[in-house]
């Protein structure tokens, strides 16, 4: 595989270098499912295997990413530079932590499309069904390396019955995926990709959206998991995240009236 240059569409690599088992131990917190207001299909899995009616096959019990960060920043936020490597494990262990819960977890979303004609403003919230905590012992660092002023690393969590049984029902072929590339200046650090991220998911939901609404809906509001870890670029003075994720509509409303 080779290495990144730029653009969010571009390959992944891969480069062997040292194993740091258990940084991310510091603290023991576990997060089991929500239970309110469940994806339908994810819903109807659990209450299934809690009852016996079915046995599950579920996937496999480990997600594995691969992420990076800037040793050397294009744009200065005020620390030390080059940023010792210390400081660059420990953006990477939150960038890790923020990407698998939106794997592992994913996120209710309200969506309201910008319509011009309306005078109306594009509105987009999102809110996580779940977080990952620093201290979940699921996670471990397999591989860190250095390249081109990155630092990469190779992340993997494991998966508990409950998050398997959660995942699993998300990655049915009951949830149409959907891809979109979220952009934000980079003028604000390497601290503004995960903003990069969630523009990445709202870009997914408003071309899923458009597929299924042909005029502008008034709101749609749903549900969304990440089906693999967003895929960052820099490009033209901006942080990319190219994000491909699992979606379910609960309410498209149109407008009733022009």
């Amino acid at each position: 595989m080779g290495t990144r240059t730029g653009t969010p569409h571009e390959a992944r690599f891969s480069r062997p270098g040292p194993r740091i088992p258990g940084l991310l131990r510091a603290r023991v917190v576990r997060r089991t499912c929500p239970v309110a207001r469940l994806p339908i299909p994810v819903l109807a899995l659990l209450v299934l295997v809690a009852a016996g009616g079915i046995t599950q096959q579920l996937p496999d019990p480990f997600i594995v990413i691969e992420l990076w960060t800037e040793l050397d920043p294009m744009i200065a936020d005020g620390g030390v530079r080059p940023v010792p490597r210390e400081v660059a494990v420990e953006r990477l262990v939150e960038e890790a932590r923020v990407s698998l819960s939106g794997m592992v977890y994913g996120y209710r979303f309200v969506y309201v499309p910008g319509d011009p004609s309306r005078q109306v403003s594009e509105e987009f919230d999102l809110t996580p069904y779940g977080t990952l905590a620093r201290g979940d012992p699921g996670f471990d660092v397999l591989q860190t390396w250095v390249d081109d002023d990155r630092l990469y690393a190779r992340v993997s969590y494991t998966l508990t019955r409950e998050q398997q049984l959660w995942y699993s029902g998300w990655h049915s072929s009951a949830h149409p995926r959907s891809g979109g590339v979220g952009r934000v200046p980079f003028i604000g650090g390497p601290g503004v990709k995960g903003a990069a991220l969630a523009d990445g998911v709202r870009m997914a939901i408003r071309e899923h959206v458009r597929q299924l609404e042909f005029n502008r809906p008034q709101r749609s509001e749903g549900a969304a998991l990440l089906a693999e870890g967003p895929d960052y670029g820099v490009r033209r003075g901006q942080y990319g995240a190219l994000v491909v994720a699992f979606l379910q509509i609960d309410s498209l409303n149109p407008y009733q009236v022009y």
